[in-house]
């Protein structure tokens, strides 16, 4: 049986770019708990958008981020997202006039050179088929002094997450396989040719009771689950039932954010 520290990162970019299709009920409830006012306040401050700018959320899933952006800028948001599921879900919500959606990837880009104030990315960096021909083509259609904003984990915040180290450990070596840490983003974005790199790292205490993550759990609704064995996911079952049991009482779930800030 295939052990989860040895799965190839080919099987993990199929695996979720599966899930992502199937679980799209789910999506929503699985990250109504993150905080995505500093995520956008961070944006705003960073550059200057006019009317007639526009900003790129790209792997924009059911439209969470990209519908709150767009109701707090002057300028356009377009919402990139491969999964028709996803798509179909975020055109299901009220949306304001400044925002569009399209179908696509980020390696691919339908736009033209030199036409983003900004693009950002909410935790889904490392679900890109080719993160430097994503970072080139995000590179290519921002105008001179746009920003790339991409929200992620640093190595340091993974190995801390409660949920890794005491309900489901299988995992912890596939996160920190496919998570690139700070080294990586500041080399990479850099030999693309960005102007700047820098990095800002926040924690907001959160609790979550077991029950919740037990949901997620059985609802698959981070991609991270379709990675664990069957004994790992009963093993992690078995742990947060007997936190059930013992009264649901939440845990300490601080919520990470690394905010990787490149400018050109």
């Amino acid at each position: 049986m295939q052990q989860t520290s040895q799965i190839k990162l080919e099987k993990w970019l199929q695996v979720s770019k599966e899930h992502f299709s199937k679980i799209t009920p789910a999506y929503d409830q699985g990250r109504d708990f993150e905080e995505k006012q500093r995520w956008i306040e961070d944006i705003k401050s960073r550059t200057s958008i006019s009317s007639e700018d526009w900003v790129l959320d790209a792997g924009s899933g059911t439209g969470l981020l990209s519908v709150q952006f767009a109701g707090q800028i002057d300028g356009h948001v377009l919402g990139l997202e491969p999964s028709r599921a996803m798509l179909r879900q975020a055109l299901q919500k009220k949306s304001p006039s400044n925002l569009a959606w399209t179908q696509g990837v980020s390696e691919t880009l339908p736009l033209a050179n030199e036409t983003l104030k900004a693009v950002f990315l909410s935790q889904v960096w490392h679900h890109l088929l080719d993160q430097e021909q994503a970072g080139r083509e995000f590179f290519r259609c921002l105008k001179p002094g746009g920003g790339l904003f991409i929200k992620t984990y640093s190595h340091a915040q993974i190995i801390s997450r409660w949920d890794l180290q005491v309900i489901f450990p299988e995992l912890m070596p596939l996160m920190l396989s496919i998570y690139p840490d700070i080294p990586d983003y500041e080399v990479l974005l850099k030999d693309i040719g960005f102007a700047s790199v820098e990095f800002q790292s926040a924690a907001r205490e959160n609790f979550m009771p077991p029950s919740q993550l037990l949901t997620f759990l059985r609802d698959k609704a981070w991609s991270m689950f379709s990675f664990l064995s069957p004994e790992g996911t009963a093993e992690g079952q078995a742990r947060l039932e007997a936190l059930v049991a013992d009264g649901d009482v939440p845990v300490s779930f601080p919520e990470f954010q690394l905010l990787v800030i490149a400018l050109k």
